[in-house]
């Protein structure tokens, strides 16, 4: 087991204001559109707290806030357009969690995720 210590997760869960946005967007039966509703994205960044939950996210607000709004729909013109840290927090629940571990001895292979910037 190797202990990541110099990372953060970032669990992000939907919340009401984004749930109702990308209910527009749902082309998935009602049990698919909650179950996908309900999942929780991890992400890790460098070290955070909790006490300084805004200054640490803020470098990464954007980049995931494109990337759950593009895994529901690619035209940014129907995005919201405030979509600042305030409104972030508002439209997703975050949870810090430094605690990771890896109990692969493979490494951790990587892949390119194809975001609104990169299309």
């Amino acid at each position: 087991m190797k202990e990541i210590t110099n990372r953060t997760a970032l669990i992000i869960t939907p919340k009401e204001p984004f749930k109702e946005w990308a209910k527009f967007y749902n082309n998935e039966s009602i049990e698919e559109l909650t179950d996908r509703l309900n999942e929780k994205h991890i992400y890790l960044i460098g070290f955070a707290t909790e006490e300084y939950l805004q200054d640490d996210l803020s470098p990464y607000c954007a980049e995931i806030f494109e990337y759950e709004l593009t895994s529901w729909n690619y035209l940014k013109h129907e995005w919201p357009e405030d979509r600042s840290i305030d409104v972030f927090l508002e439209w997703f629940e975050v949870i810090l969690n430094d605690d990771i571990f890896d109990l692969e001895s493979e490494r951790i292979q990587r892949e390119k995720v194809i975001t609104y910037n990169s299309i």
